[in-house]
């Protein structure tokens, strides 16, 4: 970590109202500064920092073992400022000991990326389950509703509108501020619709485990490509959707999805021996031993630098990794501008991530960019 101190500007592409603009900035106590200050590094482009809706863990550690101090640590060190922790379905009594660890852990860090947990389930389909534990999904019936919203750390949970009481699931979350997004669902379009006219916004990991896309019965896949008003979270990691949809969605839907990576555990651990009894890992391909896709194992910037090389312009890759979950969060958006928090990313031709700032101190940066400090 590298204090503010440091002489440096830095000029190249900033994002500034949307777009980027040609600038020069330095930092002056933690916060952005027009013009230039001692040496000069020129950076392809400047952009503000990332965010990730829906992951598990990554680099050997779980959000389901509480282990969000560490997390936290590792996604801020590739970019990442806006993380939503996410659980598998599990037993509600376990999920209640997690979200009290969480309460403990933002009452200490009151800043921390991480604003709420969420949930894979668990009112979800049986037959939709992808790697979720059968064991633990529920019937929505009213007394295990009750008790699954009142965990008051989970803000945010998925669920299949096709199952009983799905209307009256989703009436009682919206009503107290949470946040049901469709998934792991057989769903037919009349069922989205029915929750859609509730106020129901948001798929899970679109167009993973959902009902498919046919010319007289549209389903999930359909739904998500026809309303404009969705928040569809996308595994751009052309494993769990090909290059190819993603790149149809792009020309359906513009630049109005956000990129989530949904990391678990064993992506990017140093030591994948200790998952070997539960997962088949090769590559960026992580599959149960039964060989069902398990989670994502390419996170986010990552998944920027590949479609960037598949000729995504920066400003569309900006709005889904940057902008677009913040919005549909209502958190705020990070600004580039005179006198603003100096908190950015430095990246490359290929929007790789070469620098990570923080309140104008560094983070992080790449070997190559260790001897420019």
């Amino acid at each position: 970590m590298v204090e503010e101190s440091f002489n440096l500007s830095f000029a190249g592409r900033l994002w500034r109202r949307g777009s980027f603009q040609p600038g020069t900035i330095h930092v002056v106590g933690g916060r952005l500064s027009e013009g230039r200050r001692g040496r000069l590094l020129e950076v392809p482009f400047i952009i503000p920092p990332l965010a990730d809706p829906h992951l598990h863990g990554g680099w050997g550690l779980s959000f389901q073992k509480g282990e969000f101090a560490a997390l936290e640590k590792r996604l801020k060190r590739i970019g990442v400022f806006l993380a939503i922790p996410t659980l598998y379905n599990d037993r509600l009594d376990h999920v209640r000991e997690v979200a009290q660890a969480f309460s403990a852990y933002r009452a200490q860090v009151k800043d921390s990326i991480f604003p709420y947990l969420r949930i894979e389930g668990p009112f979800i389909s049986p037959a939709k389950k992808g790697a979720q534990d059968k064991d633990f999904i529920l019937p929505a019936e009213p007394s295990l509703v009750d008790e699954f919203l009142n965990i008051p750390e989970i803000k945010m949970f998925t669920f299949a509108p096709e199952i009983p009481g799905s209307s009256e699931l989703v009436a009682k979350a919206l009503a107290q501020g949470k946040i049901p997004s469709i998934g792991h669902s057989q769903a037919v379009y009349d069922d989205f619709v029915r929750v859609y006219r509730l106020g129901v916004r948001h798929i899970t990991h679109y167009p993973n485990a959902l009902s498919n896309l046919h010319h007289r019965e549209i389903g999930l896949v359909g739904a998500g490509l026809l309303y404009d008003d969705l928040q569809l979270e996308i595994i751009g990691d052309g494993i769990h959707t090909s290059y190819e949809f993603l790149e149809l969605l792009r020309r359906v839907k513009g630049d109005g999805f956000a990129l989530t990576s949904d990391l678990i555990p064993p992506a990017m651990a140093a030591d994948k021996d200790e998952f070997q009894s539960q997962y088949i890992i090769e590559g960026g391909k992580i599959t149960t031993t039964a060989g069902i896709l398990a989670g994502g194992a390419t996170p986010v910037p990552e998944q920027v630098v590949r479609l960037r090389q598949r000729g995504w312009s920066p400003e569309s890759l900006v709005r889904m990794a940057c902008e677009n979950t913040r919005r549909f969060f209502g958190r705020p958006l990070y600004s580039l501008e005179e006198g603003a928090e100096a908190t950015f990313l430095l990246c490359g031709e290929r929007l790789e991530v070469l620098a990570v700032f923080e309140r104008g101190v560094c983070l992080w940066r790449t070997e190559e960019w260790e001897a420019l400090f």
